[in-house]
């Protein structure tokens, strides 16, 4: 039965607890389900201290004779949560050490959040991880103390044996990201009783910081660039090596290691990190589901048929606009046997500006049976009046400069263009939402990479969920 607590309705507490302690309570089961700012583990087991009634939660187990209390308060706290497969580690946590049939099945996942607000992802991860009949638990380690400093606190014992860790945080400051932070949480693997009963972790970065940072295309008489993908990988990868060097002298089996990221703009610097220091580094690609929700929208529009250009906004991304536009092709309708790849040549005078656009290459693509045909085509010397749909792909969307010169450039070559689709795996936007309205698409398919205050309520984008792409790359 729900009951009232100061404006707040969660089930009336399982045991009996002091009056003025009701507030803590209550504030304690919402913020178990509070995916946007969950409670710490640490807030976890000390709050559930002082509600059972211990004079200084943060050093004085609970007594023996607590225990029956302690179990039911833990019980219905954790019910039907991601915290409910980690019973026994917060009842041990609590003081209990002799506790009878806590022998556990084993745990498929167990996902680490590497910042102290949450990524959309994480809970997403964990969503369809479980909706495919796994095991899967989820703790904030991140906590902070009252001025702001960080504060990384975890289980101090796992009883199940764990499939696959799985830490996941952006790096980037903007979003609450830290590299220092992240390599704290890795850091919890250092606990040789947490370590012992883990096969594998994968550190998840859905958007890699400083991957834009690269020397390619760039004088060097313009200054010294410090490649900060190079150094964040650096500062990620060496707490890993360090532990797990201290661990082969505690542990038989030691747990194995990879690193991911999100259709990373630059992997060179980050891969030739992660490589040197032994450790696996996968970009994953989210481009077919991504173009899954494209052809679900058309079909919904009812434009299957007419035909579909996509393209490349420079000569760097052409490789991941054909990828984009071999995974379309095999997944459009049969009367959409074909599609045309446009790549476009642009001057830059500066980084982030554009002073000319121009096609310097048309490419038609057939599908016949299991393969891809392609052929060139002639760059329009005049505008094409025939219908068409355009389809803009790119890694990231940030300020919209650039995509709105080429979509204003495209609209003139196709101005029967019916539709303009602009596509983003990572939402930046730094200047906010006006970018979209600056950029002229009329539907954008954005990937959930990065928490973006008020994206979800655009009437015109749609945002895809990249963990089952994530969920496809830890499971090879």
């Amino acid at each position: 039965m729900d009951i009232p607590i100061f404006g707040v309705n969660v089930p009336a507490p399982p045991i009996r607890i002091k009056k003025e302690l009701l507030e803590e309570y209550a504030r304690l089961y919402k913020g178990i389900r509070n995916r946007e700012d969950t409670v710490s583990w640490r807030t976890l087991v000390v709050t559930c201290r002082k509600i059972l009634g211990v004079a200084d939660p943060d050093y004085k187990p609970v007594r023996k004779s607590k225990l029956a209390q302690s179990k039911k308060l833990v019980a219905l706290l954790v019910k039907k949560t991601y915290l409910e497969p980690l019973f026994f580690e917060i009842v041990y946590a609590l003081g209990f050490r002799n506790i009878k049939n806590r022998k556990k099945a084993d745990l498929d996942y167990l996902l680490l959040n590497g910042k102290h607000y949450s990524e959309p992802l994480l809970w997403n991860l964990a969503d369809y991880l479980k909706e495919k009949g796994n095991s899967v638990a989820v703790v904030n380690p991140v906590g902070h103390y009252n001025d702001g400093q960080t504060r990384v606190v975890g289980p101090s014992v796992i009883f199940a044996k764990v499939n696959k860790v799985i830490i996941l945080t952006s790096t980037q400051t903007k979003f609450g990201g830290s590299v220092s932070v992240l390599s704290n949480v890795i850091r919890l693997l250092r606990n040789p009783r947490f370590a012992e009963k883990v096969k594998e972790v994968d550190v998840v970065i859905p958007m890699f910081g400083g991957s834009r940072g690269h020397r390619l295309g760039q004088s060097e008489d313009v200054g010294f660039e410090v490649m900060e993908a190079a150094f964040n990988a650096k500062l990620i990868s060496l707490p890993a090596k360090d532990l797990l060097e201290k661990l082969s002298q505690e542990i038989n089996k030691l747990p194995k290691f990879r690193f991911f990221s999100l259709d990373i703009h630059n992997s060179l610097y980050p891969n030739k990190i992660f490589k040197d220091e032994g450790f696996d580094f996968i970009s994953v690609d989210p481009t077919r589901e991504i173009v899954k929700d494209i052809i679900e929208y058309l079909h919904r529009r009812r434009v299957q048929g007419v035909p579909v250009k996509v393209v490349a906004c420079d000569t760097g991304a052409v490789p991941r606009t054909e990828n984009f536009a071999k995974n379309l092709l095999y997944l459009l309708e049969p009367k959409n046997k074909e599609l045309q790849v446009i790549c476009i040549e642009k001057k830059r005078p500066q980084a982030g500006t554009v002073s000319s656009v121009k096609i310097s290459k048309i490419e038609e693509w057939k599908r016949e049976g299991g393969k891809i045909v392609k052929s060139r085509m002639r760059v329009p010397k005049k505008s094409s009046l025939k219908e068409s749909i355009l389809i803009y792909s790119d890694d990231m969307i940030d300020t919209g400069g650039t995509a709105e010169k080429d979509l204003n450039y495209l609209s003139g070559v196709y101005p029967n263009c019916i539709m303009k689709i602009f596509v983003a795996t990572h939402p930046v936007l730094s200047r906010g939402l006006s970018a979209f309205k600056r950029i002229g698409a009329d539907v954008y398919f954005v990937g959930n990479s990065l928490s973006i205050e008020g994206l979800s309520e655009q009437a015109n984008v749609q945002l895809v969920d990249l963990a089952p792409s994530i969920c496809g790359a830890i499971k090879k």
